[in-house]
């Protein structure tokens, strides 16, 4: 009796897995008409769409993904490339963008999207065309969904490159390439950046973030983030921020962040926490990266008066010509051990141990932003070691791949998997986006590199 019911449900396991493999299907397409019908009305999990290469222009005010695969099989909506490697082009400059090209809504989940250049996305660029959407449109908004994946994309010239609300959850990007997303500033709307990311878990990984026209390059809100190498510079206002929320931690590890290379806004602070419209709360952790101010006037870390949020940083680089370390007005402390900072630099809180100061860090070719380090560099072997680390970065990611509010998937938990396994595991690709392994000889180093430079890089 017992064998037969094992076999009973072993043929009902095989039966549901045949079934899945038969109903998921590859979807070809060369219309975005033939691609909205397939996203808001009959795409099944596991059902890859694929999007011929080319030119398309956007005649929409938005795509919305209304399907939802599951955690084993997750609707697939990918571009293909040419055999030069060009792959689909969506412009929406002919059109009022009703908040992103792609909208993900509420009750979405497990979504993939990858390998496609989405631009010009803008909500009142034509005044005499109603409904007029507001200055906030973006290529992806992503409101109350879970468990999204966006992939090898590149997204420049939107008034946002990407928008996530306070309701999604568990959102994943990497090795995209995000540039020249913003508005001009006229004072009749609020700042618009490279990423405007407020979802509950975020990971944001191994892409190549730059020149935001208006503010930031990374501006964050998330209860939970991890940002991991990525190479980011250029930016209109400051970088990289915890603007407020924060509540179960962030994450910054093995990024390399400069200061623009133009005077351009008064604004000289390169990473900051809170903004003035939250309370940015929590602990920030910074393991491992390189930080570059470009003119004395820059300073590195600035906290604003209304933020709770504790910085920890680790094994962190800080080059450079500014003059000042930290401006701090926020209640929560700054603590770390074994970072590199310039000999004589103001602002130094006494909390920092074990600091190594000199007047250069050893790069191999600081002018042309090569930060791999030179034979007899001070800060080879001179990190933290993986051991001592863990337990911060375990702080933040035992957050992210909680099962509450929404479960992780497995694509979501392995990137999490990546980035704990031998912190730091990758390095930045200088100006670029993508994967790169960290050397390993036992011993950190601080900053984003590994000595020696990996061949090729």
């Amino acid at each position: 009796m017992k064998t037969a019911f094992l076999l009973v449900v072993a043929f009902s396991v095989l039966f549901q897995l045949l079934a899945a493999n038969v109903s998921a299907a590859t979807r070809r397409v060369d219309s975005l008409r033939r691609l909205e019908v397939l996203v808001e009305e009959s795409a099944e999990p596991g059902d890859t769409i694929e999007i011929a290469p080319g030119r398309y222009d956007f005649t929409y005010d938005r795509i919305n993904i209304q399907r939802s695969g599951t955690p084993d099989a997750p609707i697939i909506i990918r571009g293909t490339s040419d055999e030069n490697g060009n792959r689909p082009v969506i412009d929406a400059a002919g059109v009022n963008v009703h908040r992103g090209v792609f909208t993900i809504g509420d009750g979405v989940h497990d979504v993939v999207v990858e390998n496609l250049e989405i631009c010009n996305a803008a909500g009142s660029r034509y005044g005499d065309r109603v409904p007029k959407y507001g200055v906030n449109s973006c290529a992806f908004f992503l409101a109350g969904c879970k468990n999204v994946t966006i992939r090898n994309c590149h997204i420049h010239h939107n008034e946002d490159g990407l928008f996530a609300t306070h309701w999604a959850d568990c959102i994943l990007i990497e090795n995209c390439h995000i540039h020249h997303n913003g508005t001009a500033y006229t004072g009749e709307h609020n700042r618009t950046h490279n990423f405007y990311f407020c979802a509950g878990r975020q990971v944001v990984r191994n892409c190549y973030i730059h020149d935001s026209t208006e503010g930031e390059n990374f501006k964050s809100r998330a209860e939970n983030a991890i940002f991991a190498y990525n190479w980011v510079d250029e930016e209109a206002i400051y970088s990289v921020a915890v603007d407020s929320g924060n509540s179960k931690n962030t994450l910054w590890v093995g990024n390399v962040v400069m200061k623009r290379t133009n005077l351009g806004h008064v604004q000289g602070r390169l990473l900051g926490i809170g903004d003035g419209t939250g309370v940015a709360r929590g602990t920030l952790v910074a393991l491992n990266n390189t930080f570059i101010t470009i003119f004395p006037r820059d300073f590195y870390l600035f906290t604003e008066e209304s933020s709770t949020c504790n910085a920890v940083l680790l094994n962190n680089v800080f080059a450079g010509p500014g003059t000042v370390f930290l401006e701090k007005n926020g209640q929560g402390t700054v603590t770390g051990k074994n970072n590199w900072i310039k000999q004589g630099i103001e602002g130094v809180p006494d909390s920092l141990e074990g600091t190594v100061f000199g007047d250069d860090p050893g790069f191999v070719d600081a002018a042309n932003f090569d930060f791999h380090l030179k034979a007899g560099s001070t800060l080879i072997n001179a990190g933290l070691s993986r051991d001592d680390v863990m337990s911060y970065v375990k702080m933040v990611t035992d957050n992210a791949r909680a099962d509450e509010p929404a479960k992780p998937s497995p694509i979501f938990l392995n990137a999490i998997r990546e980035i704990e396994e031998s912190i730091p595991s990758f390095e930045p690709l200088r100006k670029d986006h993508g994967f790169t392994k960290r050397g390993d000889d036992g011993k950190l180093d601080i900053g984003a590199c590994e000595f020696p430079a990996k061949e090729g890089q």
